[in-house]
């Protein structure tokens, strides 16, 4: 399921990641949940999809936050509404605070997550397990040119060790969105990213689960009081994927773009909780093209 929606949460007014407060020297506590479900249209034979419920914990004191996350297993089949219920993705970071000031912040986190899966043959058997770590070494940025402009963005490097045959990944994995953000008003704020997501392998004889996603992102934060709205798209540059490497060594292009709402409501004591839609068009190089839906809900209390 990837992250997609931390950088949507970043957004809104009650993103989770972090707490910022006017007390830095004291402990401030973020807990909630999130449930993301994807779907792709014409898949009426098996009606497979992802879902991705998480539950997670962050605690913050002066420069330091702490950040623990459980994902649960992916795949699910809707048409018995079955899936593996394993929640065996834990991911733990750790974020410190360099510089932060009126004209500039920097913050460094590093992270691990286990990527646990649990295989199953056709008849629904058990077919073994595979757990890959991700390691995650990665900088934060703002800079603020002026009252109205600001430059900021995230990047980060991710090693991938174990099992990487099994569940298909990489070795390594690039991933970063930085851009700019036009402040037109108290109300109105647009924002354009340019994001990309790269794995490859550091060992030149191994091209497993090698891909590359780049992608023009633009939102528009609208505030309303408690409530955010936040409208955005993605506009594909460039993709391609090898994740059938064993059977097919060539690249397969992908073409698509995506519309989306986020919806983030701040209740005023602590609690906030966020709503999001997201549909997508894409066209393949290979096999049929298609239409995907995302959706995510999520709720948060800070104390």
């Amino acid at each position: 399921m990837k992250k997609i929606i931390q950088c949507a949460a970043l957004i809104a007014c009650a993103g989770p990641l972090y707490v910022h407060s006017a007390e830095v020297d004291a402990w401030h506590y973020n807990i909630g949940a999130m449930y993301e479900i994807e779907n792709v249209e014409g898949q009426a034979d098996d009606k497979d999809g992802l879902y991705e419920p998480s539950v997670y914990f962050n605690a913050s004191y002066g420069a330091w936050t702490i950040s623990m996350t459980m994902y649960q297993e992916g795949s699910a089949d809707y048409s018995n509404f079955t899936r593996g219920t394993y929640f065996n993705r834990p991911e733990l970071d750790i974020r410190y605070q360099i510089v932060d000031n009126d004209a500039w912040s920097l913050g460094f986190t590093g992270g691990l997550r286990n990527y646990g899966y649990h295989f199953k043959n056709d008849d629904g058997s058990n077919n073994g397990t595979a757990n890959t770590q991700r390691y995650k070494f990665q900088p934060d940025w703002n800079v603020n040119i002026n009252n109205d402009w600001s430059f900021s963005g995230w990047l980060a490097y991710y090693r991938f060790d174990n099992d990487l045959d099994q569940t298909g990944y990489s070795d390594s994995r690039i991933e970063t969105e930085t851009g700019f953000t036009w402040k037109i008003n108290e109300t109105v704020s647009v924002r354009t990213n340019y994001y990309l997501e790269r794995g490859f392998n550091t060992e030149s004889d191994k091209n497993n689960g090698e891909f590359s996603t780049q992608e023009i992102r633009a939102y528009l934060p609208i505030a309303l009081g408690n409530t955010t709205l936040t409208p955005y798209t993605r506009l594909g540059l460039d993709r391609w994927t090898n994740w059938d490497w064993s059977e097919d060594i060539y690249r397969e292009d992908h073409d698509y773009n995506r519309l989306g709402l986020l919806y983030a409501y701040d209740f005023q004591n602590g609690l906030s909780m966020t709503l999001e839609y997201a549909y997508e068009w894409e066209n393949h190089d290979e096999g049929e093209n298609d239409t995907f839906h995302y959706a995510g809900v999520g709720v948060n209390y800070a104390f």
